[in-house]
């Protein structure tokens, strides 16, 4: 009987970034060799990716999607000229994403005629009718009345032609053809939805959704905290929620990481008999061993601004005034196209005088080694789903001092400290208590270590998922018939 095969689309991670999804994107796929997986990363365009993670033989790579990159169309989509083009393509896609009550069905229509049609949007786009069809029907959609979506931002000329650009890189995303596999599994309700939309829509093949962090509530915090343009910032949120829409109306299943996600997509129109939670899990350590008692705080994660690494350095500033001896390390790389913060991070420490007490390690291939030397464990984040990086320190013993956001509460209940985001004063207490407190701290760990013993173990996830793959891969047959 041959097995199942599965598109796997990624944005931004697996196999070229490291970070919680992707490990959880080896995971899944390593651990069901009874499937054949095929990825399709997004990623943006410039230098040529460099794989951070090995295929295991079950599984190849479907093509990548560069966005934001200068390769032209293959020459034998320009005979598809001969056609006129779609003029309103444009606008169409504008009134889709960016209107607050949008028509999803028009969206993916849209998405199909681009993989249709993929030698025309070039065309298209450069067309002077398709521009000022978009420039009338954007100014349609900003003035709608939608009073709960809250005010427009005045946006000019230079807005408009940023928003024509990212709608051009959606349409070329969507026009990338892909192979015909039984089910289509997206990992993010973005841009990595996009090539399955217009998959599902031709073929009707099932489409499962697995979300970490909420997209779109990802999108909102960027966009609150951000330093952009107002008008940028709306745009991105808009089109974040577009994307997302579209994403939950068209997945045949929804499998958050954690329920505190299942609570937004319900709040979002997902009907609750389509969500099913599948926690992310982790091999546990065979022992748990004490803390070195080093006085060292780890963090490993992205230098991202979801992350709050800002934040996390004005709590090492607190900590190691109570505790002078006490040393951070921050296990990462910044993200890309999140440069620009990293310097801003490595100019807070500076200001701060933190010196070598705080320090940033780059990239690491040994994350669980880097845990186990440590006292603490410390997560500043505004935004997650369950992180790897708090399973991988309960994994191994350590006490954690988290953010209450996504599921981290429901993980650290009782083994851990929890403390609302951005709350430096509490963050600090926690730490340095810990620190004071070696005896606790073990305490702390060993429950955190028997909690991922019994509830998020690496074979619970992979069950989890065969579970409802097979199921799903059970409807595509029935279909089929």
């Amino acid at each position: 009987m041959t097995a199942p095969t599965i598109l796997l689309t990624t944005e931004a991670t697996y196999p070229y970034a490291v970070g919680g999804v992707s490990s959880w994107c080896h995971l899944v796929v390593g651990g069901l060799p009874e499937f054949a997986w095929r990825v399709l990363p997004i990623h943006a365009g410039g230098r040529r990716p460099r794989p951070l993670f090995a295929l295991p033989p079950h599984a190849s790579l479907a093509g990548r999607i560069e966005v934001w990159s200068e390769r032209l169309p293959r020459r034998r989509w320009i005979r598809d000229r001969l056609h006129g083009g779609r003029p309103s393509l444009p606008a169409e896609l504008a009134r889709a994403l960016i209107g607050w009550h949008a028509d999803r069905e028009a969206l993916v229509d849209a998405l199909v005629w681009c993989r249709r049609h993929p030698g025309e949007l070039r065309a298209t786009f450069r067309s002077l009718r398709a521009w000022d069809a978009f420039v009338e029907e954007l100014r349609d959609v900003l003035c709608a009345d939608a009073p709960e979506a809250g005010p427009v931002p005045p946006l000019d000329a230079v807005d408009a032609a940023t928003l024509y650009q990212r709608l051009y890189w959606i349409a070329r995303v969507a026009a990338v053809q892909t192979p015909p596999v039984d089910l289509l599994h997206v990992t993010a309700a973005g841009w990595a939805a996009i090539p399955a939309l217009v998959h599902q829509r031709l073929h009707g093949t099932p489409l499962l959704l697995t979300e970490h962090g909420v997209y779109v509530r990802e999108a909102y915090l960027a966009a609150a905290r951000g330093r952009a343009p107002a008008a940028d910032r709306f745009l991105a949120s808009r089109l974040a929620r577009g994307l997302s829409l579209a994403t939950y109306a068209a997945a045949d299943v929804i499998s958050p990481v954690t329920a505190a996600n299942a609570h937004w997509e319900r709040k979002l129109g997902v009907a609750p008999e389509r969500i099913r939670v599948i926690h992310n899990g982790i091999e546990p350590s065979e022992t748990c061993t004490p803390p070195p008692g080093n006085r060292k705080v780890v963090s490993i994660g992205r230098i991202d601004p979801l992350k709050d690494v800002q934040t996390m350095l004005y709590v090492a500033a607190e900590v190691t005034r109570q505790v002078p001896d006490a040393r951070f390390e921050y296990w990462g790389p910044p993200t890309r196209g999140q440069e620009a913060y990293a310097r801003a991070c490595e100019e807070l420490r500076r200001r701060l005088a933190l010196g070598e007490r705080f320090r940033f390690m780059g990239s690491t291939p040994e994350p669980l080694e880097v845990v186990r030397g440590a006292d603490v464990v410390l997560m500043t984040s505004i935004s997650e789903g369950l992180p790897m990086a708090v399973l991988e320190a309960m994994a191994q013993g350590r006490p954690v001092v988290a953010t209450g956001v996504g599921g981290v509460p429901d993980v650290l209940r009782g083994c851990g400290v929890v403390v609302p985001s951005g709350d430096i004063a509490r963050l600090a207490t926690g730490v340095a208590a810990l620190l004071r407190n070696p005896r606790f701290a073990e305490r702390l760990g060993r429950r955190a270590h028997q909690r991922v013993r019994e509830r998020y173990t690496q074979r619970n996830c992979i069950d989890g998922y065969r579970e409802l793959l097979h199921e799903l891969a059970g409807r595509a047959v029935t279909v089929a018939a």
